[in-house]
């Protein structure tokens, strides 16, 4: 019970945080804000600022909501997984508000104080690194992990899947969170996009090989 008190404290926590920043900063925000980011990671789209408030409550909302399946897996997911880890949903329920909330933080930071996109990149690594610190002990389920097919029809499978894809996703995060220092933006989402590319197909590539070498041993 004092665990889930603390849990609850931490989420509820971030989920307030960019509410409460926003409205410590709200006079000093110019009229017209940043309020999307393209694929270089520079602002695509400007809005009146009171518009941010809608754009706070709808990433904190989909946080919540993410933290909420994440946290009632077991009782949700078709498969009924009554193997999957309490502790790691809850972990990584807590890694995605986190993220949402820095995101949004971000957002709201870039409306008065110009940046480069950098500091986006390195949330990114980090998210990518953190979620594959965690999968690779993630049971078979529909909503978290690499959900090919086949693997999520073979426990076997989808082991030896996210022992790869979570090492895969460890280095890539953390090598798009480093790189971001040393290359310029418009290059380090080209760079990214490789990356996260290189991340997802050779887990599904060696998914199907585990796949395809059952099948002929059948």
């Amino acid at each position: 019970m004092k665990h889930l008190n603390i849990q609850n404290l931490i989420v509820s926590a971030l989920l307030l945080a960019p509410i409460i920043y926003l409205n410590s900063v709200f006079a000093k925000l110019p009229n017209q804000v940043a309020l999307h980011f393209g694929s270089d990671m520079k602002p695509d789209r400007y809005g009146e600022k009171s518009e941010l408030w809608t754009t706070v409550f709808i990433m904190m909302g989909i946080a919540l909501i993410a933290y909420l399946v994440l946290t009632n897996i077991d009782k949700i997911d078709p498969k009924k997984q009554k193997l999957q880890s309490k502790t790691l949903m809850e972990k990584i329920g807590l890694t995605l508000v986190g993220f949402m909330s820095l995101i949004n933080i971000y957002i709201i930071y870039s409306g008065y104080n110009p940046t480069d996109g950098k500091f986006l990149f390195v949330m990114l690594g980090g998210l990518f690194a953190a979620l594959g610190n965690f999968i690779h002990n993630v049971k078979p389920n529909y909503f978290v992990g690499m959900r090919f097919p086949w693997a999520l029809e073979n426990e076997d499978n989808w082991r030896k899947t996210h022992q790869l894809g979570g090492k895969l996703w460890v280095v890539g995060g953390l090598l798009i969170a480093i790189s971001s220092f040393f290359i310029r933006v418009a290059i380090m989402s080209k760079l990214m996009f490789w990356i996260v590319t290189i991340m997802v197909l050779i887990p599904a590539i060696h998914s199907y090989r585990i796949y395809k070498n059952a099948q002929t041993s059948i």
